[in-house]
C-alpha cells in the first residue's frame, strides 16, 4: 500500500516540476513516467486517462491551497490579516516548494490544465474568504464596490512578479511578515480599498 502511495506522489510532484518548463498541453504522459521514474502504464493505473492525471494534479495544488487559507481564516481577524497570512503562506511554498507555488499560479491564470477545470476552482475556493470580505466592508475596511476576486488576482500578481524580477532567493532574504504587509498595502492603495495603511 505504502508503494502504491509513493509511486501516485512521485507522479504527482513530477508533473508540478514538469510544469515549471513548460505547459501542460506540451508535457506528454511518457514524460510524466520518466520524470516519476515508473513505467508510463503505471500513469494509466493510478490515473485512468490523461484528463484523470490533471484532475489529481488539481486536486493536489488545491489541497496545498486550502491548507493556506485554513491556516488564515481566523474568527476576528481582519480581511487585511488575512491577506497578510496568504502572502506569508506563499512565500513558504515559493522558499520550500517553488514547483507548487508555480502550480498554484497557472491554476489561477489558466481555465484549465491538462484539460481539467482549473481556474473556476480556485475562484470558488476563494468563497471562503467571503465573511472576512463582507465584514471589512461593514466596518469600512473596504469599499463596498470592491471586488474579492479582482483583489486577489491583484494579491497573486504582485507576488508573481516579485518571484519572477527577483527570483527565488530574494524571498530567503526578505522579511516575510514586512514584504506581506508591503504587499497588502500596495492592493490597498491600488485598488482604493478605503482606509489606509498608515505604519
Amino acid at each position: 500500500m505504502q508503494k502504491k502511495t509513493d509511486n501516485r506522489e512521485r507522479l504527482l510532484c513530477a508533473g508540478l516540476v514538469l510544469l515549471t518548463k513548460k505547459p501542460s498541453d506540451k508535457i506528454s504522459m511518457d514524460e510524466i513516467a520518466a520524470k516519476a521514474g515508473v513505467t508510463k502504464p503505471m500513469v494509466y493505473y493510478y490515473f485512468g486517462s490523461k484528463v484523470g492525471y490533471y484532475d489529481n494534479l488539481v486536486q493536489h495544488i488545491e489541497d496545498a491551497l486550502q491548507k493556506i487559507l485554513t491556516d488564515c481564516i481566523e474568527p476576528e481577524t481582519s480581511f487585511r490579516e488575512v491577506l497578510v497570512k496568504i502572502i506569508k503562506g506563499r512565500i513558504r511554498l515559493i522558499i520550500q516548494h517553488p514547483e507548487l507555488s508555480n502550480a498554484i499560479r497557472i491554476m489561477a491564470t489558466s481555465k484549465t490544465i491538462g484539460g481539467a477545470e482549473s481556474r473556476s476552482r480556485i475562484v470558488a475556493m476563494f468563497n471562503r474568504l467571503q465573511p472576512v470580505f463582507d465584514a471589512a466592508i461593514s466596518t469600512g475596511e473596504i469599499r463596498e464596490d470592491a471586488d474579492l476576486y479582482l483583489i486577489m488576482a491583484m494579491t497573486n500578481s504582485l507576488l508573481d512578479g516579485a518571484l519572477r524580477i527577483h527570483g527565488k532567493k530574494f524571498f530567503n532574504t526578505v522579511n516575510p511578515v514586512y514584504f506581506a504587509e508591503r504587499l497588502v498595502r500596495l492592493v490597498f492603495d491600488g485598488i482604493g480599498m478605503g482606509k489606509r495603511y498608515t505604519k
